[in-house]
């Protein structure tokens, strides 16, 4: 595990239970698995369906697991599921939100940069989700990792914040940049007298990384916010103020939010690898 995901880990430890907390407003943690569309943002719902399929019997991995909700939602799919994070204290929290509400469901603690602990070839689909890739140091070691844990044809499918909105100031208007776009950190934080360090991908920085991988990009989407609430900090509930997602009076609305990306292992041996841009 390199230093940067190492202090990463104890800081995720650390602040496990003020999360916690914030993931109990709504309580979509308790309503995912029945109602998936609370658990993915972009078009992450719509390509999970279009390329993986009927989810009933298939085997799905979520990395970064983070506050779960793919995970729920994937097992009220009729997947079984394998959550992993590298912090055992969200999975802790995750393990006995999942035995509240009766989900039966596999928790490993790992680092997404190797997946060590899974086997090859082990999954028909793996899935991460909004804010994975700010707590990765080298995103070419987890599509790596990735394509060695997903069965010759599985498919991977990601969401994220989108590259193109990181640039800018987090303020309603004017829009205003705060770093370059070609900027991508390490950007060193402190928070409760923990350290943590955060990434900010270009979309190059992504998907040249996953194209050298071999994994084979099958679509890709860039989508704005459907709900307020992603412009009012770290929100569980849903947004109070629409003109947000308007961009005449939130300039940054009129940028692409959500980064989504389905894609494949190859059928057979290896393709390939191409880049973008």
């Amino acid at each position: 595990m390199s230093e940067i995901h190492e202090t990463n880990r104890r800081y995720w430890d650390a602040s496990a239970g003020d999360w916690e907390q914030l993931r109990d407003a709504g309580q979509r943690w308790r309503r995912c698995h029945q109602e998936p569309t609370l658990a993915f943002d972009g078009t992450a719902l719509e390509m999970l369906r279009e390329f993986a399929g009927d989810l009933a019997g298939k085997h799905a991995c979520v990395i970064g697991s983070g506050d779960n909700l793919a995970a729920f939602a994937l097992v009220g799919m009729g997947a079984a599921v394998t959550s992993t994070d590298i912090s055992a204290q969200q999975l802790r929290i995750a393990e006995g939100r999942a035995a509240d509400l009766g989900l039966e469901m596999a928790f490993v603690r790992c680092d997404a940069a190797d997946l060590a602990p899974l086997a090859d070839g082990a999954f028909d689909l793996v899935v991460s989700t909004n804010g994975f890739f700010v707590w990765i140091a080298e995103p070419a070691r987890v599509f790596r990792a990735v394509k060695r844990v997903l069965k010759p044809g599985g498919h991977y499918v990601f969401y994220d914040v989108h590259p193109f909105l990181r640039p800018w100031k987090d303020q309603r208007t004017p829009i205003e940049m705060e770093k370059p776009y070609f900027e991508t950190g390490p950007f060193a934080y402190t928070e409760a007298g923990c350290p943590s360090h955060e990434y900010n991908w270009t979309l190059g920085g992504l998907l040249n990384p996953l194209l050298e991988a071999g994994l084979v990009l099958r679509r890709l989407s860039e989508d704005p916010a459907r709900d307020s609430r992603f412009w009012e900090d770290f929100s569980y509930l849903p947004g109070t103020d629409a003109s947000l997602l308007d961009w005449r009076s939130n300039p940054r609305a009129g940028l692409p939010v959500w980064l989504t990306v389905a894609a494949q292992k190859p059928p057979g041996n290896n393709a390939g690898s191409q880049r973008v841009g």
